[in-house]
């Protein structure tokens, strides 16, 4: 009976030494990575932490080892009541009710009241145009021009969220709070504060030296990274309604492969495949540490989308003898080359026309001195070969880059062509060269070489353009960007002489982002501009940066921009008044016919 009792206590025992269940450590996660952006970035408490990176480290390394509601409940009133508290946590099943009196002292006269205002999201480590700051008003001042807000309107005392973390849990978070100077009512125990400081700390990482090792080698750094991402995300992001996945099923997701991860890189991955889901293409993943060079050489050859295919548009003949421009890809890697393209792609964040254009730049990457293995079909039938990868990689390039090089001068008389890719914008070049012009090609497939760019429109109007409204801050008091308003400055741009008189050809293409898209935004519809080419990448207006632990950072679009005419411009970017599009007998060809459109319509319309 002895050995019975024994043996049933060894299992238990070993049972009891394995981590929690898969759905049990989801849930719990879930619930700590909801209430901590609520409770960092909503609830203007002075006891906050003074490393909220360090307390989702803390955070999500105990929930690794609660075992049902009761221990979860327990666990986040431990963490976030020395921080926050006014903030209650409880089960549905014994509901609490918000109570003003408990967050109210004697004499509120004597008080003032704080609470969040984020004009997008002030950040850590990265400044910008973006800010973030607990603006403090004398209680019963009424003035909405107080000189310390961001914007206008405030969060009162009285407001709060009330909302599940997950199903069955539910949070109280006030918004605003009674402070004397700067310190918020009521404060958390000092004792507990300190403890829970002493606790952060003590659960960080360790190498086997005893050194603290903040790296993704570490479940908990993993988990982390993904709670502060996501939170950052979750209330900032002002593009949630073109997303592909919901915030929600983004967060699962994350956490879900971030426990499965093996290592940093494998992590690097995670995040990357979280950011594609949310379809911004200013969004990045950079790893400081990684070892991956999967960008650093590439195959000598250009690829290119014609009528559905995708074809070779430049080979360096020395190097692939018998590769032909034209010729059809049909795989790479041993993969159909669609399938290919979509398994880059899959790691993109953006609009489809900004993935497509990048994942055929970066198609043929990998380390250097390797080969990949292609298969084509051109004018000698269908081949098989190892290109070596013996030149360096890129992981962008402008739309012009794939054409036959073009010098920047006179096409045909009166006919002037810029690459704004290449060219700088002088006043010389105004003055000498497009002020004589009757007609001009301005190309802008890819990014402009310089702000030079934008000196252009005052030359090319008669009179001043008024409100050409193209960015929108938001301003953001309540979680999950709910009830957001937004910030937009009309601006007003003069003419200038001298006056570009001739008409105006804008070339583009989906490799045209952000500053290009400003510029093509500007010009857009204009009586003397015509846009050829396919629609630009979609992507425009500042970027932010998350900073986060295990040097990792991901940035991404922190406003709200639209064409001159109000319309939409996330993802679906400038149109152009005329589309043109490659053919497989132009690429064979060797044309540019994009430029090419653009000169014959130039002599029609110009009279040339």
């Amino acid at each position: 009976m002895k050995r019975i009792i024994l043996i049933v206590m060894t299992v238990l025992f070993s049972l009891s030494a394995f981590p929690q269940t898969a759905a049990r450590q989801q849930r719990n996660l879930e619930a700590f990575a909801r209430l901590y952006g609520y409770v960092q970035y909503f609830n203007p408490s002075s006891d906050v932490p003074k490393d909220w990176a360090v307390l989702a480290v803390y955070g999500s390394k105990k929930m690794l080892s609660i075992n049902n509601d009761t221990e979860l409940i327990t666990e986040l009133n431990h963490i976030f009541a020395p921080i926050a508290p006014t903030v209650q946590i409880f089960p549905n099943s014994a509901p609490q009710q918000f109570d003003l009196k408990k967050i109210s002292p004697d004499h509120v006269a004597s008080y003032s009241v704080v609470s969040w205002q984020h004009l997008g999201f002030g950040l850590p480590l990265y400044t910008n145009i973006y800010k973030s700051i607990k603006v403090t008003i004398p209680y019963g001042n009424k003035d909405e021009n107080h000189p310390e807000k961001l914007f206008k309107t405030q969060t009162k005392i009285g407001e709060y969220l009330r909302t599940d973390i997950v199903k069955g849990i539910t949070c109280i978070v006030p918004y605003a709070l009674y402070a004397n100077q700067g310190n918020t009512y009521p404060a958390a125990a000092p004792q507990a504060k300190q403890d829970l400081t002493q606790e952060m700390s003590n659960a960080l990482p360790r190498d086997s030296s005893g050194k603290v090792s903040i790296t993704a080698s570490f479940p908990e750094i993993r988990l982390a990274d993904v709670i502060i991402a996501w939170n950052v995300l979750k209330h900032s992001y002002p593009y949630w309604d073109d997303s592909s996945l919901p915030a929600d099923t983004i967060l699962t997701n994350g956490i879900q492969k971030a426990m499965s991860d093996k290592d940093p890189e494998d992590f690097f991955k995670t995040l990357q495949l979280m950011c594609a889901a949310i379809n911004d293409g200013h969004m990045f993943v950079d790893f400081t540490d990684s070892r991956e060079n999967s960008n650093e050489a590439t195959a000598p050859l250009i690829l290119a989308e014609a009528q559905g295919e995708i074809v070779v548009k430049k080979s360096n003949k020395e190097k692939l003898i018998d590769v032909a421009v034209g010729d059809k890809v049909d795989s790479i890697a041993h993969q159909p080359v669609m399938e290919y393209l979509s398994s880059r792609e899959k790691y993109l964040s953006g609009s489809p026309q900004w993935k497509r254009s990048k994942s055929l730049v970066i198609a043929l990457n990998g380390p250097k001195n390797t080969a990949i293995s292609i298969s084509t079909t051109g004018a000698t039938g269908k081949r098989t070969f190892l290109a070596e990868r013996n030149v360096a990689g890129a992981t962008y390039r402008n739309g012009s880059e794939n054409e036959s090089f073009t010098k920047a001068g006179w096409l045909e008389p009166d006919l002037y062509y810029v690459n704004l890719s290449r060219d700088s914008i002088t006043k010389k070049l105004i003055n000498e060269q497009l002020c004589n012009a009757k007609a001009i090609v301005f190309d802008l497939r890819g990014y402009p070489l310089n702000d030079e760019v934008f000196s252009l429109l005052p030359h090319l109007i008669k009179k001043p353009l008024e409100k050409r409204q193209f960015f929108y801050i938001p301003e953001i008091r309540y979680p999950d960007f709910k009830l957001v308003k937004y910030q937009n400055k009309g601006s007003i741009t003069n003419a200038e002489p001298p006056f570009i008189k001739g008409k105006l050809y804008f070339l583009t293409d989906a490799s045209a982002q952000s500053a290009s898209e400003t510029v093509l935004a500007q010009v857009k519809g204009l009586p003397n501009v015509t846009i050829i080419g396919t629609p630009s990448s979609g992507t425009n207006g500042n970027i932010n940066v998350i900073y986060l632990p295990g040097k990792y950072r991901i940035a991404y679009t922190g406003m709200v921009t639209k064409n001159a005419d109000g319309s939409k411009h996330h993802l679906k970017g400038i149109q152009p008044d005329i589309i043109s599009k490659p053919t497989i007998n132009g690429i064979k060809n060797g044309e540019d016919e994009t430029l090419n459109l653009a000169i014959k319509v130039a002599k029609v319309q110009s009279q040339l």
